[in-house]
């Protein structure tokens, strides 16, 4: 008795998963080449930020081996309707959750994101002489990183 209903319940699954609808792109939209992008990102570990006069010094994780490090100016955080900001923050709880997004579009910069805790009080933050003025604070566009 127990091999037949073994047998049935087996019979049935498997005659679900035959007669299951198959056909599921009818119900999903089209995919036309037109409407895709060329946006692309990289994600890194941020170890530390280091705040300066006119821009932030942001220590990062290479893939696995070694660090690396990259100047971006204050003033990216700042946009208008004709040139959109280039620097965004986002808020993560603790200094573990930190990381920086790179976005591309077709090759080119476009953005910084900067998830980070916002309590400067946090072990993540440091300070860079505010006397000295930062090498690279007033560039335009984000130059080719090692990852």
């Amino acid at each position: 008795m127990k091999k037949i209903l073994m047998i049935l319940a087996l019979f049935a699954v498997f005659s679900a998963a035959i007669f299951a609808d198959t056909n599921s792109s009818a119900s999903a939209p089209a995919r036309t080449e037109g409407k895709w992008t060329d946006i692309s990102y990289v994600n890194v570990p941020v170890l530390k930020i280091l705040e300066g006069k006119d821009g932030y010094v942001v220590i990062y994780q290479k893939n696995r081996t070694g660090v690396g490090n990259v100047i971006l100016p204050k003033n990216w955080a700042h946009g208008n309707p004709e040139t959109p900001r280039k620097l965004k923050f986002r808020s993560v709880k603790t200094a573990l959750g930190s990381y920086m997004t790179v976005v591309k579009d077709n090759g080119e910069f476009k953005r910084v994101i900067l998830s980070i805790p916002m309590d400067k009080n946090n072990s993540i933050w440091g300070m860079v002489d505010s006397r000295k003025n930062l090498e690279g604070a007033d560039k335009d566009t984000l130059e080719d990183l090692e990852f």
